[in-house]
């Protein structure tokens, strides 16, 4: 959630502001796939990774 909420705040704030002339479907379409390609590739690799030498120590 910590990780979500701000980027969802950013989008709405900048990127949506030039969607108010699209059709409300493809708004909705466009802000999930936009943020979940955001933050699968961008933002959650680095807290994925941080717990990772506390769960597999030998790793």
């Amino acid at each position: 959630m910590l990780a979500v909420n701000p980027f969802a705040l950013v989008y709405d704030g900048l990127v949506a502001e030039y969607g108010h002339g699209w059709p409300p479907p493809l708004r909705t379409l466009v802000f999930p796939i936009v943020l979940a390609l955001l933050l699968t590739y961008a933002v959650m690799p680095g807290p994925s990774r941080a717990p990772r030498r506390r769960l597999h120590p030998g790793a």
